[in-house]
């Protein structure tokens, strides 16, 4: 029943992040209410505590990364619901994982978005410019500071990913 809400909520979760870059609260909220009601069927008074302790966990393990402005708060959120709904072992897991994709993800993310190939044919163009052409009443100098390029990427496919890495090859520690 976990794999299947989920999986459910991650097809939600994945569609609405890569359209929007938001993962609404009220998804969030009914993952976690999802989570805490099965531990609640499944193992009573322990697994209301369990849950929250998934709760907890996976809202500690991305405060730091969301504190520095890395992740949205929304990201945040569904690794805290998600651990509701699989217990704080199982998140911890999950998390490893996640990072290993999310680093991947944002490899590939960088090099598209920083369309590398222009970056350094506009850099050749501005090197044989200042060498061949030199005139004193013009300013040739070129702009020392990078281009920004965005690396907001829907981080809940790394979570998906993640989970179902650990659903698929279980535990790495």
């Amino acid at each position: 029943l976990s794999i299947v809400v989920a999986s459910i909520y991650f097809t939600l979760a994945c569609t609405t992040d890569t359209l929007k870059c938001k993962i609404p609260n009220l998804l969030n909220a009914c993952l976690l209410i999802a989570g805490i009601t099965i531990f609640i069927i499944n193992h009573g008074v322990d697994g209301f505590l369990s849950s929250l302790c998934g709760l907890g966990l996976g809202l500690a393990l991305l405060l730091l990364p969301y504190t520095m402005g890395g992740i949205g708060a929304g990201d945040v959120k569904a690794l805290a619901a998600l651990g509701a709904l699989i217990g704080p072992y199982d998140i911890l897991h999950v998390f490893i994982y996640m990072g290993l994709y999310g680093g991947v993800i944002a490899v590939i993310h960088y090099s598209y978005t920083a369309n590398i190939k222009d970056m350094l044919r506009e850099t050749w163009q501005s090197v044989c410019a200042a060498a061949f052409v030199y005139k004193r009443d013009q300013d040739t100098s070129v702009d020392p500071r990078p281009q920004k390029t965005s690396m907001r990427f829907p981080y809940s496919a790394a979570i998906a990913f993640g989970y179902y890495s650990f659903i698929y090859w279980g535990g790495l520690l």
